[in-house]
């Protein structure tokens, strides 16, 4: 099923974004020589992905309850 691709395709990419990310923050480290700039970066990364994965149990929590509704009133309606 699609769904279960796209979880395999989460494991592969996952810690992959995570591996370049810590290599990324690593490299922004030796540039600028202050430890601060690549815990920003981190924080930042970490808001946007958390955020999003908030936004989209939201919207999935959303859409089953219009379903419910629909499912209701189509019952109702008999």
């Amino acid at each position: 099923p699609a769904w279960y691709q796209r979880r395999q395709m989460r494991k592969i990419y996952s810690p992959l974004l995570e591996g370049i990310l810590a290599f990324y923050l690593g490299f922004e480290w030796i540039q600028t020589g202050n430890i601060l700039a690549p815990m920003i970066t981190h924080g930042i990364y970490s808001a946007v992905v958390l955020g999003h994965g908030l936004w989209k149990i939201q919207d999935h929590r959303r859409r089953l309850r219009q379903r419910v509704q629909e499912i209701r009133r189509s019952s109702d309606e008999l």
